[in-house]
């Protein structure tokens, strides 16, 4: 999986990018693989990215796509959460709940107690 030549940010982005593509083709299974392997990739890069660097042009570089990889997190955060009112919508299709009501304090899931009628609390000599 990793090649010689690719440098740590390659491998982000490279990562960062197989992500986007599991979650555009709503592949949950791989999306959670493969930001797993995003964040150990990230956390390695992290670690790379605090040693100084001798050279300043390559470090506007890095900042220049650390930004753009910024905004594409963003981007993918805002595309999860679109999966995620989706699939919440269609499972409320599929498994309906009773919606609330507009009149009583509230339910609980299983329902409530039927109020008792015709029971007086006091006692007739």
């Amino acid at each position: 999986m990793h090649h010689p030549t690719l440098t740590p940010f390659d491998l982000v982005e490279q990562q960062f990018n197989q992500v986007a593509a599991f979650l555009a083709s709503g592949d949950a299974p791989n999306v959670q693989l493969a930001s797993t392997q995003l964040q150990t990739l990230s956390l390695e890069l992290m670690r790379l990215l605090q040693l100084p660097h001798p050279n300043p042009h390559s470090k506007k570089a890095l900042r220049q796509r650390v930004t753009a990889m910024a905004t594409g997190l963003q981007i993918l955060r805002d595309n999860l959460s679109r999966q995620a009112a989706y699939t919440q919508q269609a499972l409320q299709v599929v498994v309906p709940t009773a919606p609330k009501s507009t009149y009583s304090g509230g339910s609980s899931v299983y329902g409530s107690v039927g109020r008792q009628v015709g029971v007086h609390k006091f006692l007739a000599a």
